[in-house]
C-alpha cells in the first residue's frame, strides 16, 4: 500500500465510516466489515475523500491520461467536484462535469440545445477523456448508464477509470462479480482507492483488528469472496 493508502484508511476508522462487528447487509448476509461513506458529508471529510481520489488518479493513471472527472447524479456530483479541486490544488487543473437527472428548461444551458439541458457543466468537446467516479459498485447499473450516456453524447470518448472509496472484493448473490462485470460490459476499468484485503492486512498489522474480527473475516470473504478474496482468506487462514 501507498502512503495515501493507508492515511485513507485511518481517515475512514476516524469518521467512523468503517466499522467490524456484524451488520446485516441488503442480501441478507451478515458482515463482519461495513463502509458507511454516507458519514463522509462535512467539509473536511469531502476534501480528505476528493484529495484521495485525486492521489490515486495521480498514482496510477497520471495526469495526462484524462481531461475531465465526472461526477454521475446524484452521489457522484459532491465527490466529482472534491476530486476537481483536491487535483487543482496538486496543480492539476481539470475539468468537472456531472449529468442531470431532470433535463434544465431555462438558462444558458437550455438554450444550448439538448445536450446541454442535461449536463451540470460545460458541453465536452468530441474525443474527451474521463474519469468517473462515484462513492461504491453494487450492481453498477447508475454507472452502466453514465457510460451509455456519455458515448451517446459522443462515441468517441474515453474511459481512462471509474474510482470508487472500496472494493469488498465480494461476490453476488448469484456468485457473479460486480466490478468485472462493470468492465466486461463498458471497458472501463475499477480502480479503488483501497480493497477489502489491502485494508484488512494494514488494520491487522497496526493491531486494530482483533483475533475475533479476523476469523470472521476470514470466514466471510472465504466463502462469498471473489477468487482473489478467497485465495487471501485461505492465505490469511494459514
Amino acid at each position: 500500500m501507498q502512503d495515501y493508502q493507508r492515511a485513507f484508511v485511518d481517515f475512514l476508522l476516524e469518521a467512523e465510516a468503517l466499522r467490524f462487528g456484524e451488520f446485516t447487509l441488503k442480501s441478507g448476509r451478515v458482515s463482519p466489515v461495513f463502509l458507511n461513506t454516507g458519514l463522509l458529508d462535512t467539509g473536511s471529510r469531502l476534501a480528505h475523500l476528493g484529495e484521495a481520489y485525486a492521489d490515486t488518479l495521480l498514482d496510477r493513471t497520471g495526469a495526462d491520461a484524462f481531461d475531465t472527472v465526472f461526477g454521475p447524479a446524484y452521489k457522484g456530483i459532491p465527490l466529482g467536484v472534491a476530486t476537481a479541486m483536491a487535483l487543482a490544488a496538486k496543480g492539476v487543473d481539470k475539468a468537472c462535469l456531472s449529468d442531470r437527472k431532470e433535463a434544465k428548461a431555462h438558462g444558458a444551458e437550455a438554450s444550448s440545445g439538448s445536450i446541454g439541458k442535461q449536463l451540470l457543466g460545460r458541453v465536452p468537446a468530441d474525443g474527451t477523456r474521463y474519469v468517473m467516479v462515484d462513492d461504491v459498485l453494487t450492481d453498477g447499473a447508475t454507472k452502466m448508464e453514465a457510460v451509455a450516456f456519455l458515448r451517446g453524447i459522443d462515441a468517441t470518448c474515453e474511459f481512462a477509470a471509474l474510482l470508487i472509496v472500496l472494493d469488498r472484493q465480494e461476490v453476488k448473490p448469484d456468485g457473479s462479480n460486480a466490478v468485472a462485470a462493470f468492465t466486461e460490459a463498458t471497458g472501463v476499468p475499477v480502480m479503488p482507492i483501497v480493497t477489502l484485503t489491502e485494508v484488512v492486512d494494514y488494520l491487522a498489522e497496526k493491531g486494530v483488528i482483533g483475533d475475533e474480527d479476523m476469523a470472521r473475516i476470514r470466514a466471510y470473504w472465504g466463502e462469498f469472496g471473489t477468487d482473489e478474496a478467497k485465495a487471501w482468506a485461505r492465505g490469511a487462514a494459514v
